[in-house]
């Protein structure tokens, strides 16, 4: 529901993004429960902190035109 309200806010907007660590799996599947599609993997796009590497993550898109119709 959250999502189809922000594309009725905003009716200019095309796409949603959200970005999440490769490794947690729960934040994934409740972006893919909400609708958004999985696009790939960024290698190394989380910045490591104190000297730690780089993570990878892995990027989600919801289009405007993945929302189902509106019924009247």
């Amino acid at each position: 529901m959250v999502v189809g309200r922000v594309f009725d806010d905003l009716p200019g907007l095309e796409r949603l993004e959200a970005v999440t660590d490769v490794e947690n799996v729960r934040s994934q599947r409740v972006l893919e429960k909400a609708g958004f599609q999985r696009e790939g993997v960024l290698r190394r796009y989380i910045a490591g902190r104190g000297g730690c590497p780089a993570r990878d993550a892995v990027i989600y898109s919801f289009l405007s035109s993945d929302r189902p119709p509106v019924r009247p």
